[in-house]
């Protein structure tokens, strides 16, 4: 069999899966700037400081949270992130003596939250399988005891008995199905 023209240097197929929404991300990111909020509006009342970098940052929050929504559903992308009041809220903590390490912990929910709303690829080639997640992940064929693409959901069969099965965006991932299965069948029995 002939291989496939590569789409890319490295790929001759690019799978996109499909992307659940990020409604539960946003969840998460909102609620880690509240409970923050709440905990240096509480520790400002504790301190009687109530024009301390703490208060007048705190008071950032809401309106960085507020604006994010706003902007999200004035122009209905979910590619709008809650990035900009995550990083202000890590930025107070470290004015917060003995909890300065949030600071570090709301930098990588920033690294999270653009890595959650990036649609995840997996790349494949004569060579191997990678899946783009935050920690590349690259597999050899040998690992493989069957590899197919049937009704655009792609399901990974390991020898180890581990399956992984995700469904592809078709208008993406513009890919003949009987092809791919025919060249990853090819490429188990070189493997």
């Amino acid at each position: 069999m002939v291989a496939p023209e590569k789409q890319t240097d490295l790929f001759q197929y690019i799978l996109i899966i499909k992307k659940e929404k990020p409604l539960n991300i946003d969840l998460i990111s909102i609620l880690l700037c509240f409970i923050s909020f709440a905990f240096f509006i509480y520790h400002s009342f504790l301190q009687n400081n109530f024009v301390s970098v703490v208060f007048l940052g705190a008071l950032l929050i809401p309106v960085t949270v507020t604006r994010s929504v706003w902007l999200k559903k004035k122009s209905g992308k979910s590619s709008i992130t809650f990035k900009h009041p995550l990083l202000i809220t890590g930025i107070i903590w470290l004015f917060i003596p003995g909890l300065r390490w949030f600071f570090i912990l709301f930098v990588l929910f920033v690294l999270f939250d653009h890595q959650a709303r990036h649609p995840l690829e997996i790349g494949v080639s004569d060579e191997q399988i990678v899946i783009n997640t935050f920690f590349r992940k690259r597999y050899r064929w040998s690992d493989f005891s069957n590899v197919i693409l049937k009704d655009h959901l792609l399901t990974l069969d390991f020898k180890n008995n581990k399956v992984l099965q995700r469904e592809i965006e078709p208008y993406l991932s513009n890919v003949n199905e009987k092809e791919f299965n025919a060249f990853c069948a090819e490429q188990i029995q070189k493997g």
